[in-house]
């Protein structure tokens, strides 16, 4: 895999942030990177122009090794990557901080999650929550299902299929 980096431009800007480009077997992801930690993950659904190369503190390549490693084996230590939190609810941290415990090759229901999370009743703001997933992979969305089991949004290029694709990926 290789890494590139330029500084950040988002929908939403994100103050002292870089850019790394990730190339994995599903296509193209960006990082975003502030001085707190990992802002985003996420597919490129488009190719966009990247001039103005930036300066990268080994973080990125550190993650670039991770994604290798976890589209090769379905497993990852994604554990150890810092996120910035910025933006985030007290409720929204714990979701996530839950969500990165499910185990690769398992799943857990909205519902689950909820209760873990520390509010049974908040199926439907898990859902949000994992709808507003900007660490793809790192915060597992791609775990969490509907209470029969069933797939349900997956906001990423590909959508339900590659939500799919990466349970499979970690069945192997």
């Amino acid at each position: 895999m290789a890494v590139t980096t330029t500084p950040a431009i988002a929908a939403q800007p994100v103050p002292s942030a870089v850019e790394s480009v990730h190339t994995t077997v599903l296509g193209t992801m960006t990082s975003t990177w502030t001085p707190a930690g990992l802002y985003s993950l996420r597919w490129e659904d488009c190719q966009r122009d990247r001039h103005g190369m930036g300066f990268c503190d080994g973080r990125a390549e550190d993650l670039d090794q991770r994604l290798h490693e976890y589209f090769a084996t379905g497993h990852a230590a994604f554990d150890g990557v810092r996120l910035d939190e910025q933006g985030w609810t007290e409720f929204t941290k714990r979701v996530y901080q839950c969500c990165r415990e499910i185990t690769p090759g398992t799943t857990n229901t909205y519902k689950e999650l909820a209760h873990r999370a520390g509010n049974r009743a908040a199926s439907r703001a898990v859902g949000a929550a994992m709808a507003r997933n900007r660490v793809l992979l790192v915060i597992p969305c791609h775990r969490v299902v509907s209470a029969g089991g069933k797939l349900r949004g997956f906001s990423a290029p590909g959508g339900l299929q590659t939500k799919q694709f990466l349970l499979d990926l970690e069945s192997q």
